[in-house]
């Protein structure tokens, strides 16, 4: 018996659609385990000054096969993106006011510190007490961006400091203290940018700066997972 010339091209479709069959099971099984795939990471300006990068760096080199988006964005508008499944994790800055629909998870706390033009009198201090700092004028960012921890700053220096700039981006905001426009509230990290004109202290009684990974609740992806396991890796080695 020999296959008639139909049944041997119907042979030959077969084993090729058994060959991407068996192809498909292997990419849907290495998605499954985080090794292959797309992760979507929205982050915080100043997270890129801390522990974006290091995460970005250990995740890579665990799953080379994972193709890594990665944008800047307000904290309301991470919140937004993962809640909608355009984003899959975010790293803002809390307090969070409405964390429905979200799992939140610290991976990074830190110090926050005064932002001051050089030849400011509190330059000359080794640590700034919070009062004195109240009583400068303050460049900060909008409320609008992170509601939660712009409310943290301004209660920590009473409830009403006198913000004189508002600024959306981190580098523009040392700019401006650099620049002799105001004094300014950031997390630890940010003395990373070592601009000309401005130096950086501690601050008597400022609450600490944290960074939380927020991922949909519910969702149990690998990819989501193994980002924020790194994060957290990241900032322990920092």
């Amino acid at each position: 018996m020999e296959l008639t010339p139909a049944g041997a091209a119907f042979l030959r479709d077969a084993r090729m659609l058994l060959g991407e069959l068996d192809g498909a099971v292997a990419t849907a099984r290495r998605i499954d385990a985080g090794q292959t795939g797309r992760l979507r990471i929205n982050f915080v300006g100043s997270a890129l000054l801390s522990i974006v990068p290091g995460a970005v760096e250990r995740f890579r080199r665990a799953r080379p096969g994972v193709e890594l988006e990665l944008r800047e964005r307000a904290t309301v508008d991470q919140m937004r993106a993962v809640r909608a499944g355009a984003a899959d994790v975010g790293l803002v800055r809390p307090p969070i006011d409405d964390a429905g629909g979200l799992r939140v998870q610290t991976v990074l706390r830190e110090r926050t510190v005064a932002a001051l033009p050089a030849r400011h009198p509190l330059a000359a201090l080794r640590r700034v007490p919070l009062r004195r700092l109240a009583a400068e004028p303050l460049v900060l960012f909008p409320r609008e961006q992170a509601p939660g921890f712009h409310d943290l700053l301004i209660g920590a220096l009473g409830g009403a400091p006198q913000v004189i700039q508002y600024a959306p981006e981190m580098l523009t905001i040392i700019g401006l203290v650099a620049a002799g426009t105001g004094v300014s509230l950031v997390p630890a990290s940010v003395n990373r940018l070592a601009l000309d004109g401005v130096t950086y202290r501690p601050v008597a009684g400022a609450p600490l700066s944290e960074l939380v990974a927020i991922t949909r609740a519910g969702d149990h992806a690998a990819l989501a997972a193994a980002f924020v396991s790194e994060a957290s890796a990241s900032a322990a080695a920092s």
